[in-house]
């Protein structure tokens, strides 16, 4: 088995969450292969209306180290528009084709294999996977439930590589060392209906929410820890129930998305809403974090992978905190976290693709950083 036919085996696995399709399954197979205990973890959510697969492996026994490959086996669904079956991997022209190949089904392959070649001589120290089924739609019933069982069984790894696409311009040009928070906003506004040429009869929601969306996409947000992007709210859904176009509608409703460093909270920001609703009558909020702004500046982790991938690659890589959310929004609060996986440009896109010498390197990278960390 090399690298490339076992990330084809992943991409033929359609698993968009909650369906599972096998991936994990053949995960542990091959884990198994190896001499890794394997664990296949179902976590239900609290309303029992989905299970979830979830896959924890563990090959050795010494508590000296402990190393633990976070990643995901789901994929976003494949959309329309692609040129090939996105479940069917396509080599061509350099290029491995399929949905999930870079996020982050590549990711998990490269890494199997390294470990693979790495287990094979002795070493002190313990691998530990983490690979879970629902991390493109919430981590509920994946890594949040998988950690929590991990740290009752005294499972937690001293420290963590997660395999998402990291790489921009070239693989091996940037590792993320943590990422903004997130938080989702629903602004509703409450007016009400009538007639367009009738000004005095009716107070219109929507002229209303979309000035208040205008003020708060001219907020001047606090900038102090430069290792974070700016912080930035972006409207991403707008709604109204006018039923024609000369009517004005009741009801409105606006979804902001939030992405700030640790200049902010999610609390802060609920406060900093609110009071720049002031003014304007009929707005109410709902609010969703999905995680809060990290940053691990662990020299050790920095230095072994950034050296890893100098070797490997002669590239050197810069330190970022940019990018979506991970998973390592939730290990942070067990273990040191370092994010490092193939380029992104393609990830949740028709024709999703990397290049197969890529693909390839990343095994040799995460092999050098094993043998670096257990040293």
């Amino acid at each position: 088995m090399d690298v490339i036919s076992f990330c084809a085996d992943l991409i033929a696995c359609k698993s968009v969450a909650p369906n599972d399709d096998g991936a994990l399954e053949r995960v542990a197979k091959f884990l198994s292969s190896l001499g890794f205990e394997t664990k296949i973890l179902i976590f239900q959510s609290p309303n029992e209306d989905r299970a979830i697969k979830n896959l924890f492996a563990k090959y050795g026994n010494s508590k000296e180290k402990i190393l633990g490959f976070v990643g995901h086996s789901d994929v976003v669904s494949a959309g329309d528009g692609w040129d090939s079956d996105p479940f069917s991997a396509l080599c061509e022209n350099g290029f491995l084709i399929g949905r999930g190949v870079a996020d982050m089904k590549g990711g998990i392959a490269a890494f199997c294999l390294a470990a693979a070649e790495f287990v094979k001589r002795p070493f002190d120290g313990t691998v530990e996977f983490f690979i879970t089924g629902d991390e493109e739609v919430g981590s509920f019933e994946g890594v949040q439930s998988l950690i929590k069982w991990a740290a009752e069984n005294n499972l937690i790894p001293h420290d963590c590589l997660i395999g998402e696409p990291s790489s921009d311009a070239r693989l091996g040009d940037r590792i993320y060392l943590g990422h903004r928070g997130s938080l989702n906003v629903t602004v509703k506004s409450h007016g009400k209906q009538g007639h367009s040429a009738y000004p005095s009869n009716y107070k219109n929601s929507l002229a209303n929410l979309c000035k208040y969306i205008a003020k708060i996409s001219d907020y001047n947000w606090s900038y102090e820890n430069k290792k974070f992007p700016q912080t930035n709210a972006e409207v991403t859904l707008l709604f109204a129930d006018n039923c024609a176009v000369n009517v004005v509608p009741e009801r409105s409703s606006a979804n902001l998305n939030i992405r700030f460093g640790d200049d902010y909270t999610a609390e802060k920001l609920e406060v900093v809403l609110r009071k720049e609703a002031e003014g304007f009558e009929g707005l109410s909020f709902d609010f969703l974090s999905s995680g809060e702004a990290y940053y691990c500046d662990n020299a050790r982790l920095k230095n072994m992978l950034s050296s890893s991938i100098e070797e490997v690659l002669g590239v050197k890589p810069s330190f970022s905190a940019a990018g979506g959310t991970s998973d390592g929004r939730y290990m942070i609060r067990h273990c040191n976290v370092i994010e490092f996986g193939l380029p992104d440009s393609t990830i949740h896109q028709k024709n999703e693709k990397i290049k197969i010498e890529d693909l390839k390197n990343l095994e040799k990278v995460y092999f050098s950083f094993l043998k670096k960390y257990f040293a």
